[in-house]
């Protein structure tokens, strides 16, 4: 069974909060490394193992220096689930 994009959205929020928090839930979706105070390369590498925990995925070291934002991270994730 697939989940649904909003609850792989919602699911995905949390994962972001728990490692960058300081947005709102309604902040988030639009978060970039550009527009985010601390969101480096670590916060990345922190997001990804997080993710992959939540959703029993796998996304793959080698995406993370393309993924520079809420919703390539919430791409990358819902090809993985769906």
């Amino acid at each position: 069974m697939s989940m649904t994009p909003e609850r792989i959205r919602k699911r995905l929020v949390r994962v972001f909060n728990t490692i960058l928090p300081g947005k709102s839930a309604e902040e988030i979706p639009e978060a970039t490394m550009d527009n985010t105070e601390a969101w480096d390369s670590l916060a990345t590498l922190s997001l990804f193992t997080l993710a992959e925990e939540e959703f029993g995925i796998k996304l793959g070291l080698d995406l993370i220096g393309q993924t520079k934002s809420f919703a390539a991270l919430e791409t990358l994730v819902t090809e993985k689930v769906g």
